[in-house]
């Protein structure tokens, strides 16, 4: 299983993937969500389309600290945005449906240090080559 975290121990957004995608790249994820005040999970179905986008965003921002990042499923149960602020923090915002866009919905934030960054990055860069092996 995959695991990309992003944030503390006690406020954070994660992803937990299979060891799989199928073959035309879809997987149903497990995020967790805890956020002050609120702690959730959910199953949403991702692309690995979805973390190519997100990844390079991501390293972007990680390397200049300008920009954003956004996760954005094509279903969009579940999204997230990393923006670059200054002096090297970053905020994660997103959404989190029960549902596709239907049902319960939280909205979330929280503040990051830019170092919060690196872990997640380097899971998603290790996710999509292993994709790209694959596909060799």
């Amino acid at each position: 299983m995959t695991r990309i975290h992003f944030g503390s121990e006690a406020e954070y957004i994660q992803i937990n993937l299979p060891l799989s995608f199928s073959t035309d790249g879809w997987a149903q994820a497990s995020v967790e969500i805890s956020v002050n005040g609120f702690r959730g999970s959910i199953r949403p179905w991702v692309e690995v389309a979805d973390f190519e986008v997100f990844a390079q965003q991501l390293r972007l921002l990680y390397e200049s600290l300008q920009g954003q990042a956004d996760f954005s499923p094509i279903e969009r149960q579940f999204t997230l945005r990393l923006a670059g602020k200054s002096a090297g923090h970053v905020k994660l915002t997103g959404e989190a449906w029960s549902r596709a866009t239907y049902e319960n919905k939280l909205e979330y934030a929280i503040e990051l240090d830019q170092s919060f960054l690196s872990a997640p990055l380097h899971e998603m860069e290790a996710l999509l080559a292993s994709f790209d092996k694959r596909a060799v």
